[in-house]
């Protein structure tokens, strides 16, 4: 797919979900973050992060100081004070219940029914998902890379949670227009059952649109309503970071990291 193609079906998408795109809030110190219309109306605490920080300055999740992270729970309707966990991300399908795994894990994905921890997995391209049941009692947090796509966390994360009635949101992460993979790549994605993420054209390099991936495993784990970001993390770099813009094509050192986090509805 060309590269105008690749926008029109990006355009394409976000038509077929007027409604469901997420919502941009601005807190009061000038920090930005995305929420959910879907998972608000269940009553549970998320937010998507960006890079826009204190006073509107850049700022990296992983190196954020106590005022960051409170203006963040602000903006999340989280409790004040309530803990943000992450584990090591290895672009796999490991998932891991808060609250009841101990020391240093490793996986790609939270599960959870407390209300007073924040379940947090980091991107800079990667997929980040939030699911709830329909009562808000269980959430998931979700980093799916095109690793993770493939090796199935979101139905992994899905099966963990033992709910069927289900909502969830999609952040922010390359958009197909950015997302050039090679054809060994698109194999890949095929053989999971995800032929239908893939874009390409005869002469050039396949496209992969993770977005659609994401929303094709949701569907199938039973999420029937599902909100949306339209914002790619390689092209709207005033707001995202991207590991391909800045490290792989840009050489530098690192790129810094937004996030997603959960908690489940305070009863």
């Amino acid at each position: 797919m060309g590269r105008d193609d690749s926008s029109r079906a990006d355009s394409a998408l976000a038509r077929c979900y007027p409604a469901r795109m997420l919502q941009r809030t601005v807190h009061r110190t000038g920090l930005v973050g995305y929420r959910s219309r879907e998972l608000s109306a269940v009553g549970v605490p998320h937010l998507f992060t960006t890079r826009v920080g204190l006073g509107g300055t850049p700022m990296d999740l992983r190196e954020s100081d106590g005022r960051a992270l409170d203006a963040l729970r602000e903006l999340a309707l989280a409790p004040s004070g309530a803990p943000l966990l992450s584990m090591k991300q290895v672009h796999g399908a490991s998932v891991h219940e808060l609250g009841m795994a101990l020391g240093a894990l490793e996986g790609d994905a939270w599960t959870s029914s407390r209300a007073d921890l924040l379940a947090l997995v980091y991107t800079a391209d990667c997929v980040p998902v939030l699911v709830a049941s329909a009562d808000g009692s269980r959430v998931a947090a979700i980093h799916a890379g095109w690793r993770g796509l493939v090796a199935g966390v979101i139905p992994a994360a899905l099966e963990r949670l033992g709910v069927r009635a289900l909502v969830a949101a999609i952040g922010p992460c390359l958009s197909l227009e950015s997302c050039e993979m090679g054809p060994e790549v698109a194999g890949q994605f095929e053989r999971a059952g995800l032929g239908a993420a893939i874009h390409a054209r005869s002469g050039e390099r396949p496209r992969i649109d993770l977005r659609a991936a994401a929303r094709i495993q949701l569907e199938r784990g039973g999420c029937a309503r599902i909100d949306l970001s339209d914002r790619c993390t390689y092209l709207h770099a005033d707001e995202l970071p991207s590991h391909r813009r800045e490290v792989t094509h840009g050489g530098a050192a690192r790129a810094g990291r937004i996030g997603a986090f959960i908690a489940a509805r305070p009863q």
